[in-house]
C-alpha cells in the first residue's frame, strides 16, 4: 500500500509539481512578493503537473519500458484525466487573472504575452520537436537536455512571478538580486539534472543522445561532477547570502546544508530502476533547500 501510494504521488507528477511550488514560494519569501500574486503558486503547480504528465503520457506510447512507463500504461485513463483537468484549470486561471498578467499600468503588456508563449513552447519543445526541419526535441540534443530544463525551471520559479508585479512595484526590484537568484536556482537544478542524466546513461547512449554523462561515462561524471557542483553551489550560496544581506549564521546554514546533502548524494550515487525512490531522494532536495531558507528567513523576520 505504501509503495503504491509513493508511485502515485511521483508518477502522477504531484511530487515534482510540489517541488516547483515550494521553490517558487522561496522566491516569494526572498523578494517579499505580495499575497495578491499567490495565484501564481497554483499556476506553477498545475503547469508542472500538465507538462510532466503530457511528457510521460506520450512517452508511454513508445516501446521503451521501465517502472514509471509501466505505471503510466496501467493508469492511462487516470493520467489522461490529470492532463485534461490541469489544462482546464491552467486556462481558467490565466483567463481569470488576465488583467494582472497582460495589463500593466493601463497598457497591454506585450513582454508578458511573449513569455507566456515562449515558456510553454520551450517546455513542450523539451519533449517534442516543434519545427519541421528538426526532428529532435531539446532533450535529444545532448548539451541542451540539462541546460534547457534548468533554464525553464529557474525562469518560471524565479523571474516569471516577479514579472507579474505591477509596474510601480517591479521598478523597485533589484535586478542584480533577481539575476543572482536565477543563477543560484539554475546551478542547483542543473546539479540535480546531471544526476538524472547519469541515471539515464544507458537509455541516452542507446538513443545517441550525447550528454556529458554519455561522453565521460558515469564514473568520471560523478568523480568530476561532485567537486564542480560543490564549488559552484557554495559560490552561488555565498553570493546570494551577501547580495540579499542575509548575513546571519542561520541563513548561511540554511543555504549550505542542501549543498552538503547534494555532495553526499553524488558520493553515494547508485543506479536505480525504480524511479519513484530516485525522484524522492534527489528531487526532494529542492523541497529541503527551499523550506530551510524559507524557515530561516521567516524566523529572523518575526
Amino acid at each position: 500500500m505504501g509503495k503504491q501510494l509513493l508511485h502515485f504521488i511521483v508518477y502522477s507528477n504531484l511530487f515534482i509539481a510540489a517541488c516547483a511550488f515550494i521553490l517558487t514560494l522561496e522566491t516569494f519569501v526572498l523578494f517579499g512578493l505580495p499575497s495578491s500574486l499567490n495565484w501564481y503558486l497554483l499556476l506553477i503547480f498545475l503547469s508542472t503537473v500538465f507538462v510532466y504528465s503530457l511528457h510521460y503520457f506520450e512517452k508511454s506510447k513508445k516501446e521503451k519500458t521501465d517502472h514509471r512507463l509501466e505505471w503510466c500504461r496501467k493508469n492511462k485513463k487516470l493520467l489522461l484525466a490529470i492532463i485534461v483537468l490541469s489544462f482546464i484549470l491552467i486556462t481558467g486561471g490565466v483567463a481569470w487573472h488576465y488583467q494582472m498578467i497582460f495589463i500593466k499600468d493601463g497598457h497591454f503588456n506585450y513582454s508578458n504575452l511573449a513569455w507566456f508563449i515562449v515558456i510553454p513552447l520551450l517546455a513542450l519543445a523539451y519533449s517534442y520537436p516543434l519545427t519541421p526541419w528538426n526532428k529532435k526535441s531539446l532533450r535529444q540534443i545532448g548539451w541542451l537536455k540539462m541546460a534547457s530544463l534548468s533554464f525553464i525551471w529557474s525562469f518560471t520559479t524565479v523571474v516569471l512571478p516577479v514579472l507579474m508585479l505591477p509596474g510601480s512595484s517591479y521598478t523597485k526590484m533589484n535586478d542584480s538580486n533577481l539575476l543572482i537568484l536565477f543563477f543560484h536556482r539554475f546551478i542547483f537544478i542543473a546539479s540535480l539534472g546531471f544526476l538524472f542524466n547519469i541515471n539515464d546513461y544507458e537509455e541516452d547512449k542507446k538513443d545517441g543522445i550525447k550528454t556529458i554523462a554519455v561522453l565521460l561515462g558515469p564514473e568520471k561524471s560523478l568523480q568530476r561532477g561532485k567537486w564542480i557542483v560543490l564549488f559552484l553551489n557554495i559560490a552561488m550560496s555565498l553570493l546570494l547570502w551577501y547580495s540579499f544581506d542575509l548575513r546571519s549564521f542561520a541563513l548561511i546554514s540554511a543555504m549550505l546544508i542542501p549543498v552538503i546533502f547534494l555532495f553526499v548524494v553524488y558520493q553515494t550515487f547508485s543506479f536505480q530502476k525504480d524511479e519513484a525512490s530516485f525522484v524522492i531522494r534527489h528531487d526532494g532536495l529542492m523541497i529541503l533547500k527551499a523550506l530551510l531558507l524559507i524557515f530561516a528567513v521567516l524566523t529572523l523576520s518575526s
